[in-house]
């Protein structure tokens, strides 16, 4: 007889290695183990009742919660967020190619398309050369670096952060999108913080959120529209601003399958929420009737990865880890949501990168 034995959440790139050799499914069991020193808080258990007070019993009773927090989010975000449903058909948006390279296995095409009106974004759109049926894709999310959408290209360095580049090696296709902080530009200037005074200027009632919820889910849209793309297998993932453009795209987009958020700072309190360009002064009030569970909840059933550091995640983010548990558990086992904490500060290190790519290995099957 075999001993099931639990290991400690560092060593998961051990058994993630073994997995991989095995084609074992990807488990979440390890992933939720949460520290000894842990102690569950208050609000944990609150997502999960209704409005008695008692436990939600099913998953109908909980969609119904569901809806009444996603009217609660949009309404404070702005007009610009709105909940896709999975199954409708959305308006692609046309794009314009700037440049292509070739490389031995995939081609990189630069691209330009609107998403706010008269608002335009670049991306990088990464295809594998041979395609013989629709492809899963994933969406990579840039972090704040000056080097934005062409860091998880790889189109300066192909190290840990070259996602998009790292995925279509793998028969993905990719699409990198620039955030709208950048405004289209192409140099390596920081102009976030004057884009949203002009932007808010624009648009005084949308939350800086919503513009990016905005962008990300007409990145949907675009994949959804491309005859390479197999619409059912789309995936996202991030790190630090794109961790929380990871974290959001789920939530509000049913046609998104499955997410990596890396140190994003799923917690308010665990990451500068309040700035303008996120969701503004307000969500660190103490009155702020909003919390963040909320949202990782409303990814529920689907596949979420949450990637730490103890920095932006960690050990600090296991309480909204916990809270989800018993929404998952309504729709059945296994529950597929969990942390991995590498431990390495606000970094993406082999042993993440290679845990994020077992992951759409498995759930988005290329």
């Amino acid at each position: 007889m075999q001993r099931l034995i639990l290991l400690p959440v560092c060593l998961l790139f051990i058994c993630g290695v073994v997995q991989a050799q095995e084609n074992t499914p990807f488990t979440f069991t390890e992933l939720q183990i949460q520290p000894q020193d842990f102690t569950p808080q208050e609000w944990e258990a609150k997502l999960s009742a209704n409005t008695d007070g008692k436990p939600i019993a099913a998953a109908a009773e909980w969609e119904k919660k569901k809806t009444v927090l996603q009217e609660k989010w949009c309404n404070y975000l702005g007009t610009f967020a709105s909940i896709r449903k999975k199954g409708t058909q959305y308006p692609a948006p046309a794009f314009e190619v700037l440049e292509t390279e070739e490389f031995d296995s995939f081609i990189r095409k630069k691209i330009i398309y609107e998403t706010e009106k008269g608002q335009k974004i670049r991306a990088y759109l990464m295809l594998p050369k041979v395609i013989t049926t629709p492809r899963p894709a994933v969406i990579v999310f840039h972090g704040t670096s000056k080097y934005s959408y062409h860091q998880t290209a790889g189109v300066f360095e192909t190290n840990e952060r070259a996602t998009g580049y790292h995925l279509v090696k793998k028969g993905y296709v990719t699409l990198c999108p620039q955030n709208c902080l950048w405004y289209c530009r192409d140099d390596i200037e920081l102009v976030y913080v004057k884009v949203t005074e002009i932007f808010q200027q624009r648009n005084p009632d949308q939350r800086g959120m919503a513009r990016m919820i905005l962008d990300a889910q007409i990145a949907v849209d675009l994949l959804s529209s491309l005859k390479e793309v197999d619409a059912s297998r789309i995936g996202c993932t991030g790190h630090s601003l794109g961790g929380k453009q990871a974290l959001y795209l789920p939530a509000f987009d049913e046609r998104v399958a499955c997410s990596v958020s890396s140190e994003g700072g799923i917690g308010i309190e665990q990451s500068n929420w309040e700035a303008e360009w996120y969701l503004g002064k307000k969500a660190k009030e103490k009155d702020f009737p909003l919390h963040h569970s909320e949202i990782l909840a409303m990814v529920a059933p689907r596949p979420f990865l949450l990637l730490g550091g103890n920095s932006s995640d960690g050990d600090a983010s296991w309480g909204y880890i916990n809270s989800v548990l018993p929404i998952y558990k309504l729709y059945g086992e296994p529950l597929r949501v969990g942390l991995f904490n590498h431990k390495k500060e606000h970094t993406m290190p082999p042993e993440a990168e290679k845990i994020t790519y077992d992951f759409f290995d498995y759930f988005l099957k290329p």
